[in-house]
């Protein structure tokens, strides 16, 4: 506005104060203390813009600009971002240079898929009371993500009501001791080494002394004895420690280099955090890790590893931005990637994953519950619950990852089998909708 050329000023700045009511009297009585050309506000509203133009006033001027407009609102939050030089993490302030430039950025998301994953998620967060919650799926193939949500999340449209630790994107910059979703890794590693463990038969009735402080035991396991497979349905503690000892520390830390899990990803404008691997990486921390604890993980980076495990045993590069795809390097052999989706579809079959299942549709996976650490100590009743799962397991292709920080409902049921009460049956729910749009066919006819 150019207070020079205003009519009336008077007149003009109560008419200005009724449109502009969160601006105070002092702002407007600066404004036509000088005679100067000033910017009462960018960015404005169709009701604002119709109102001024009612006034009529000479002095009051439009300006063209551009803005980035969010149509999606917080759908894709913590993928996007807004243009600010606080929010690194995310594409618009890593990829500015091709958007300002009015350059097309082609993106690996979904939105029919983005908006059931964020539909359903939000719905079992709130049913859940959990403190946050993320979901991804990913192409086990290719490593592009399909749908990326993190919650609680923000309008990129207002980032003025963003609330405090919200903008954070827990898929990538958030750690988390895993629990029991690692122990697929641990089965693994017993297959890529042919070890003696494949053909055992564990005693898991006195439980295992892992520490002085700490003994394991596996009271929610009715039976007292165990095959190899059966340590892994029934997501025994004790089996898992005892399966490690057969192949030992060396091997595990190498096997773990192997499928990625020590190595920082790059994922082409999005931020993420690194693995928080053991200090020292000794006998009793090995034995911790075959059964989750001990090494905290990002979501992206344990599906990143675990897709591996089921692709064939290739590695990938998660991707959200497409690039030119690079070639692929199989870094497991195919017969214990055969071995990993025959034993993960039984876990869903007859083991903790059975609320997992969906009618029509083959899937696999493993559930995962850990404790989490409060005072430096392992909390009794807070825990983190998440499902890992591949659909459709004839010809593995797709992954969904379901995780909840702190959930409190169903507090009746054990630990050990609290994320088979949260997280299996909220990617039950996730993957009965969207597997007909990934799969390209209605799955009920393929029984």
């Amino acid at each position: 506005m150019n207070t020079r050329k205003v009519l009336n000023h008077n007149e003009a700045k109560n008419k200005l104060k009724k449109i502009f009511k969160n601006k105070d009297d002092a702002f407007f009585e600066k404004i036509f203390s000088k005679k100067q050309y000033i910017r009462i506000k960018s960015h404005l509203t169709q009701y604002e813009i119709h109102e001024l133009k009612k006034i009529g006033d000479p002095g009051i001027n439009f300006q063209n600009s551009s803005k980035r407009v969010y149509p999606q609102h917080s759908l894709f939050s913590h993928i996007t971002g807004f243009l600010s030089s606080n929010l690194k993490s995310k594409l618009e302030k890593n990829l500015n240079s091709k958007l300002k430039n009015g350059d097309d950025v082609a993106l690996s998301v979904d939105l029919r898929v983005q908006s059931i994953v964020h539909e359903e998620l939000s719905e079992s967060l709130d049913s859940y009371e959990a403190n946050s919650a993320v979901s991804i799926v990913m192409d086990i193939n290719n490593g592009e993500i399909i749908s990326m949500v993190s919650l609680p999340d923000f309008n990129p449209n207002y980032p003025e009501k963003i609330k405090a630790f919200s903008e954070n994107n827990l898929a990538t910059e958030a750690r988390y001791e895993m629990g029991s979703t690692l122990k697929i890794f641990n089965a693994a590693m017993a297959y890529e080494n042919n070890s003696k463990a494949i053909n055992k038969v564990f005693n898991i009735k006195d439980g295992y002394q892992i520490s002085k402080q700490k003994l394991l035991d596996d009271k929610y396991i009715s039976k007292k004895k165990l095959n190899f497979e059966e340590v892994f349905i029934k997501s025994s503690n004790v089996g898992s420690v005892k399966i490690l000892e057969s192949t030992g520390i060396n091997k595990q830390r190498g096997f773990f280099e192997t499928i990625g899990i020590t190595r920082d990803l790059d994922i082409k404008g999005i931020k993420t955090v690194s693995n928080k691997l053991p200090e020292y990486w000794n006998d009793q921390a090995s034995k911790f890790i075959s059964y989750g604890y001990g090494i905290s993980l990002s979501p992206i980076s344990l599906i990143t590893s675990f897709s591996s495990l089921v692709n064939g045993g290739y590695e990938i590069n998660p991707q959200i931005y497409i690039n030119n795809p690079t070639e692929r390097k199989r870094i497991i052999s195919k017969e214990t990637s055969k071995k990993i989706n025959y034993l993960i579809e039984e876990i869903v079959k007859n083991g903790t994953g059975k609320k997992a299942k969906v009618l029509g549709l083959r899937v696999g996976g493993k559930t995962g519950t850990s404790n989490k650490v409060e005072n430096g100590n392992y909390s009794e009743d807070k825990v983190i619950t998440s499902f890992i799962g591949i659909f459709p397991m004839e010809e593995p292709k797709y992954l969904t990852l379901v995780l909840f920080d702190e959930p409190k409902t169903n507090n009746e049921e054990s630990l050990e089998n609290f994320a088979s009460n949260t997280a299996a049956p909220t990617f039950a729910r996730i993957v009965k909708k969207i597997s007909p749009i990934l799969n390209k066919k209605n799955y009920l006819n393929g029984k």
